[in-house]
């Protein structure tokens, strides 16, 4: 016998809830998960101790001062709706008030503290920094900008708030000495970021027999920037140097194995990406 409509929607479904409260104070809250992202978007980077993205924030776990999980068997429209009717509940109701409505059971996902379950090898991933005999493990990060203010203060924002130091040359001691000379002084880093802006504007020299409304103009990348993003990959490695640009802008075409990561705007979009490029050549926060 078939199963009507109105029986299926009667079957019941758990629908989990999420809300961090910050230490600051701040309230997150995230409604209507399944089992499977609930694990992965919350209660899993809650054990490594990683980043936990959550209404396009990337909310550190060591700001967390408690990440309270509840259940319902009704998503939380019809749950509202149907409390609502029973006279349990006003008319209006929060969102964080809704979570509090559920089942509580943060119990059956979390046991310990953030990165409890990533805590021997946070002890492990200590090892290296105490051997590091040159600059594989150094904290200080390599920022290469052009024009582009903003970008640059944001990448060096972002740097420090993972703990580590961003070396921007032009913010280092002169010294007499040459921009070259600068530069190899001040690259003996752990890895580097390349800002790529549109901050000149050129063409081949076949456009100029076109008309100046025809020719295909190209936005580019500062020499210099383009001149010290070669100079890095050649002292620290592929590996260890990543590319974040701007859309339009033209990309060096003999430079691959790289890692790139564009951007519209601000650093903030490629944040987790950038965490975990980071953690995967063994940097720890």
């Amino acid at each position: 016998m078939e199963t009507t409509e109105s029986e299926k929607e009667e079957v019941a479904k758990d629908f989990y809830h999420v809300k961090i409260t910050r230490k600051l104070g701040l309230t997150e809250v995230a409604l209507d998960l399944s089992s499977d992202r609930l694990m992965s978007q919350f209660i899993n980077p809650y054990k490594q101790e990683e980043f936990i993205i959550v209404n396009g924030k990337a909310v550190p776990t060591k700001d967390i001062d408690r990440l309270k999980v509840t259940l319902t068997h009704e998503d939380s429209k019809r749950f509202v709706e149907k409390a609502r009717k029973n006279g349990k509940i006003s008319s209006s109701i929060s969102v964080s008030s809704f979570v509090d409505m559920g089942e509580e059971v943060t119990y059956k996902f979390i046991r310990g503290p953030p990165g409890y379950k990533n805590a021997g090898r946070r002890e492990q991933s200590k090892e290296p920094e105490k051997q590091n005999k040159g600059a594989e493990y150094s904290r200080k990060i390599f920022v290469v900008h052009g024009h582009d203010e903003m970008l640059k203060n944001d990448t060096e924002r972002f740097l420090r708030e993972l703990g580590l130091e961003p070396i921007v040359l032009h913010r280092q001691p002169d010294k007499g000495l040459t921009i070259i000379e600068k530069l190899e002084r001040y690259s003996n880093v752990g890895y580097a970021f390349v800002l790529l802006t549109p901050d000149d504007i050129g063409y081949s020299i076949e456009e100029t027999q076109k008309e100046e409304k025809d020719r295909a103009i190209e936005y580019r990348a500062r020499q210099n920037v383009i001149f010290e993003f070669g100079y890095l990959i050649g002292k620290l490695s592929r590996s260890r140097v990543c590319c974040i640009y701007k859309k339009d802008i033209i990309l060096p075409t003999d430079i691959s194995g790289l890692v790139y990561k564009k951007i519209n705007f601000s650093i903030e979009e490629v944040r987790y990406a950038l965490i975990k490029e980071l953690k995967e050549i063994g940097y720890s926060f």
